[in-house]
This record gives C-alpha cells, structure tokens and sequence, in this order.
C-alpha cells in the first residue's frame, strides 16, 4: 500500500491547521490524514497518537509528522511509525525533562501571549496570532485564530522512555523566522535528527510555506514507500 502521512498538530490548535498542505499532498496522489489531539493531558495526547499510527500501520507505512508541542506526544507514542518528522517540534532526548527545558525552548514574545485560566486550561491571547503565523496570510491567520482550543495538557517532567525518534529515520525541520520557539533550539534538536531541512517561514509553514513543506513531506512519503518495497 503507498503511505499515509499523518500530522499531529501543535497546542492549541486542531488538525485543520494541515488543510493546506493536505489539499497540496492531494494534488500529488500523496495520502494524508490529521489526528485531533484531546489537549486533555499529555498522556490522553500520547494515546490518541499511538492509537492513529497503530490503526494506519496496520495497512500501509505511516510517515509521522509532528508540529510544535506535539513533537512531545510523537515521540512518545510514535514508535510504529515507518518515518518521523518533526516541524518546530520539542524532540527531548532520553533522560531529559521536557519540563526542565521550557525556559529554553519557548520566544519570550510567545510566552506573554497565553495565560492560565481559572479552571487550569491554557489559553491563548489575541497577540498569539501574530506571534504564530507572521508571516502568514492574513485571512487563514484570522480564521486559525478563531479556532484555538483551550489545552489542558502540560509539558510532561519526567522524562520520555524509549523515544520514538531515536530508533527511526527522523527529519527536522527548522523554521528560521520563528517567533514562538527559538531557532537555535530548533537547531539543537535539529543536530540529533537524522537529516534536517531550515525553511525561512514562521512557527507555522503550513500556512507560510504550504508549497515547500508539502515537497519535503513528498519525499518522505516516497522514502518510506522504497524502504516498504525493499
């Protein structure tokens, strides 16, 4: 069977944020499918991904592909993914806290755009919108804008076991005008990935750079259809 890419979304958001690069894949006879995470916890999100791969997996190889938080749910239950590809996405090393990273990992300017509601979920504030997607059309920046999700997962402390990408082929991509995570530790995760690619877009290339995360996506599909072959 040809693969299936699966997107597993940021915080805060869906999986509709992929719809461009879905509709591009589309063009290319490439499937795709988005996983909705339940932003409920972070053991709830590493569920739903590890259910969404072993469905997929059962029939045909899955490309895996994370975005932001949800590299942190990717590599603890990706692990029956053929391919793994991270987007801006935390890729904590064994033994490290996810936790005890964050003061690293997030852009100051992103962390004054979210507060903590009463009831604990994590919301985001009007001027997220153009600390996410900068460089994005105004229009889909807009509409996203008007789909955040409160999220009541948390960035775990304890340490991911056996993550995923560690026994995987894995690309990193860094998006190099990122206003959200700091480049330079998406570069750092980048470093311990199996290949990486920089684009010069915003935390978001599924709005800033649809074309050229689709033809990187492409290619891993096309990658893990070889390997399937082999």
């Amino acid at each position: 069977m040809d693969p299936l890419i699966l997107f597993v979304h940021g915080a805060n958001h869906d999986g509709w944020c992929w719809t461009p690069v879905l509709e591009r894949l589309d063009r290319l006879g490439v499937a795709g499918r988005a996983v909705d995470l339940p932003l409920t916890s972070f053991e709830d999100d590493t569920a739903a991904v590890r259910e969404a791969v072993r469905e997929a997996a059962r029939s045909r190889p899955v490309v895996l592909v994370a975005h932001s938080y949800g590299g942190l749910p990717v590599t603890a239950g990706g692990q029956e993914a053929d391919r793994l590809v991270f987007v801006a996405a935390r890729m904590p090393l064994a033994g490290e806290s996810p936790a005890a990273r964050t003061p690293r990992w997030g852009h100051p300017e992103f962390r004054a755009a979210w507060h903590t509601d009463d009831d604990g979920a994590v919301i985001l504030r009007p001027q997220a919108r153009e600390v996410l997607y900068s460089h994005s059309p105004p229009n889909v920046a807009e509409l996203a804008a008007q789909r955040w999700r409160p999220m009541r997962s948390r960035v775990p402390e304890a340490p991911i076991t056996d993550p995923a990408w560690t026994s995987l082929p894995c690309t990193y991509v860094v998006c190099t005008k990122d206003r959200t995570v700091r480049v330079d530790a998406q570069r750092e995760c980048a470093a311990h990935a199996t290949e990486s690619v920089e684009i010069d877009c915003d935390h978001s290339p599924f709005f800033s750079a649809p074309g050229r995360l689709t033809a990187i996506l492409a290619d891993q599909a096309m990658r893990a259809a070889r390997a399937d072959r082999a």
